[in-house]
């Protein structure tokens, strides 16, 4: 019977999580403390919610579980931050209004997600939103310094006499600059080099110079792009490299639809980059990569395959913040890993790695937050 019970309670505490994070921190203490163990309030709730908590009760074991996870360092390698006030910061692009009306994605609503999940760092990614403009995100990192992190976006219209001097001139603009995302669908499509053209050669070497770290986003697949990306390789060994979320090897990589299909050759190509030991995979937006829904345990396998290739020491995870929020609560997306059959089979030095070790150790975070 408890077996049983315990097997239920992870979908219920998934539900209980999302409206917790939605609530905010209009609740009183000991019901948000309660709401990121698992429970729902018990005083003025509904019949249904009661027994919500009555089997988050029986369930004690998976909830005390959920504890003992949260003792775990974390850091969140990848999400993105934008807020609904256009006067102060105007938008090239509209997000999402579904995720952008009830200010879900504002750096202070998410550090209140990042308390409730244990999370004590992240690194935002500057969305295509804002273009070239880091306002906001340089707002967020002025305003929790120790927490937030930053990558900024590469022009690919640079001209490429002023692409190393750009790229010095960004990474100085403020302290919490850790990388530069490099999207090949901001350079001609149809180009000979794409990405590892003389614009894209001279920020990759910059990059490699001033510490930055390097992030590839192949959104249609690594294996149409994995060419232009060993070229770089090749041309600055010492400038560090991350393929995000997991080389993108479910197309396409909306999340959802019953027509994605796996591509094979870009989990290959993503495999065989690991000769490159340059290259960190983020082990990131699970909703983008896997078919099924929370945990995504269909992951599980591919994972092992990941440790087994590149070493736990070269894999971070990260949660695609705000569209993980989709999909699942933020909570339950920094546990999700944790459900999973390698979980049970890897070192407590290889799940420190994986949820904070790697990325902290990539980005040269401290623990002056924890």
């Amino acid at each position: 019977m408890a077996a049983c019970v315990s097997i239920g309670v992870a979908p219920l505490r998934g539900h209980i999580h999302w409206h917790a994070e939605r609530l905010g921190s209009s609740r009183p203490a000991w019901q948000k403390r309660w709401a990121a163990w698992g429970g729902s309030s018990p005083r003025g709730s509904s019949a249904a919610s009661r027994r919500a908590s009555t089997l988050a009760l029986v369930g004690a074991g998976a909830g005390l579980a959920a504890v003992r996870r949260r003792a775990l360092p974390r850091i969140d390698s990848h999400l993105h931050l934008w807020t609904p006030d256009l006067e102060r910061y105007p938008c090239e692009t509209p997000p999402p209004e579904n995720l952008n009306a009830d200010s879900r994605a504002t750096h202070e609503n998410f550090v209140k997600l990042m308390d409730l999940a244990g999370v004590s760092q992240a690194v935002a990614v500057q969305p295509i939103n804002y273009g070239q403009d880091y306002s906001y995100l340089k707002a967020a990192m002025e305003a929790h310094p120790a927490r937030l992190k930053g990558i900024f976006l590469a022009d690919a219209d640079l001209d490429p006499a002023e692409a190393a001097g750009w790229v010095e001139r960004i990474a100085g603009s403020h302290s919490g600059w850790v990388g530069i995302r490099f999207n090949p669908y901001k350079w001609p499509q149809g180009s000979e080099k794409g990405m590892a053209d003389d614009t894209g050669l001279a920020m990759f070497q910059k990059a490699g110079e001033l510490g930055l770290v390097v992030g590839f986003m192949p959104f249609k697949g690594l294996s149409q792009h994995v060419t232009e990306v060993e070229a770089l390789l090749r041309s600055s060994p010492p400038t560090r490299v991350i393929i995000d979320h997991w080389g993108f090897f479910l197309q396409p990589a909306t999340g959802s639809g019953d027509d994605r299909t796996v591509d094979e050759e870009s989990w290959n190509q993503l495999l065989r980059l690991s000769s490159y030991p340059q290259v960190f995979v983020k082990i990131s937006a699970l909703f983008r990569v896997a078919a099924d829904s929370w945990p995504y345990a269909s992951l599980s396998q591919r994972l092992e395959q990941l440790i087994d290739t590149y070493g736990s020491e070269r894999l971070l995870w990260g949660s695609d913040f705000p569209y993980v929020s989709e999909h699942t609560s933020y909570s339950q997306a920094a546990v999700a890993l944790e459900e999973w059959p390698v979980w049970k089979e890897i070192s407590e030095s290889q799940r420190v790695d994986l949820l904070h070790n790697s990325a902290a150790r990539l980005f040269g975070l401290t623990e002056e937050a924890v």
